[in-house]
């Protein structure tokens, strides 16, 4: 058996879940390459696709020696992302959408932050092709009024700490995923939304103010047209999100808090957002069975 050295081991595992965008991942790939020599990397992708689309990529990717390339099915994001953090060889995870595009700083950024013994995860910039232009924005990723308030704006350019991440582009460490038992199987499908919104909450929770919005950590979140989360129907993903929702605020916040929740939420939800009502309440008494 090979004796293992410290240089052996890469400084950050790499997990991409991928369905149905071979183009889009082998983009992605192909930009992991040029830092793979600075920068000791493994990327394990987790490939959802299709048996035909599989054999594909498994064939055209293995040619990259920091690949590897695990058949998942059927998709499961959560899934996935526990399997990813368990088959990770290096003490630091990083998640990538396959649909990204990185900049030269995005990964030395993210590992830079880990030089701090608290810093327990990183929120990456991402920019969406429809955020806005205005990008200094002070508060980023935060979970107000009990979880009636769940803020994004992950375009900001004001570094500081968060609450929760942006799933297509965030790290760990693997310590961290460990303890808090890692990302939540029992959200819904399809998309499983809400995954690093309840993951960033119980690592605040456990270490407050470890999570930490580096922006120099910048993806472009390209939003592939197809594959993915494409080929579920819209109305199918917007209900289990309501329900996940519903999940997240039953599971982790205490009745007394939800009274906070409801005098802040309901208006809104009442005028803005009826139709989910139902979803999010047959969520909430989940996330009550599952917190008792």
């Amino acid at each position: 058996m090979k004796e293992i050295h410290p240089s052996d081991t890469p400084e950050i595992s790499i997990i991409i879940g991928t369905l149905n965008r071979p183009q889009a991942l082998y983009n992605l790939i192909g930009q992991l390459d040029t830092i793979a020599e600075p920068i000791r990397i493994e990327v394990i992708i987790f490939d959802q696709s299709d048996e035909a689309v599989y054999i594909k990529n498994k064939e055209r990717l293995l040619s990259f020696t920091f690949c590897r390339v695990i058949r998942f099915s059927p998709p499961h994001t959560c899934k996935y992302l526990n399997r990813g953090w368990n088959e990770a060889k290096s003490p630091i995870v990083l998640y990538l959408d396959d649909d990204v595009k990185i900049t030269s700083t995005t990964i030395p950024s993210h590992l830079n932050a880990y030089r701090n013994p608290s810093t327990m995860g990183v929120a990456g910039r991402v920019i969406n092709k429809e955020d806005p232009i205005d990008s200094h924005i002070k508060e980023v990723g935060k979970i107000k009024y009990k979880g009636a308030v769940i803020k994004k704006d992950f375009f900001s350019e004001e570094s500081g700490t968060v609450d929760f991440p942006y799933g297509c582009n965030m790290s760990f460490r693997k310590s961290a995923l460990a303890d808090i038992g890692g990302f939540d199987e029992k959200l819904a499908p399809p998309i499983y939304s809400y995954n690093e919104v309840d993951l960033g909450y119980r690592i605040s929770e456990r270490w407050p103010k470890s999570l930490v919005f580096k922006p120099s950590a910048l993806v472009y979140h390209l939003q592939s047209p197809s594959g993915g989360t494409r080929s579920y129907r819209a109305k199918e993903i917007k209900n289990s999100s309501f329900f996940n929702y519903g999940y997240f605020i039953g599971k982790n916040f205490s009745y007394w808090e939800n009274v906070i929740f409801l005098l802040r939420r309901l208006p809104y939800q009442f005028v803005k957002e009826r139709e989910g009502i139902a979803p999010i309440v047959r969520g909430f008494i989940k996330g009550k069975i599952n917190r008792s």
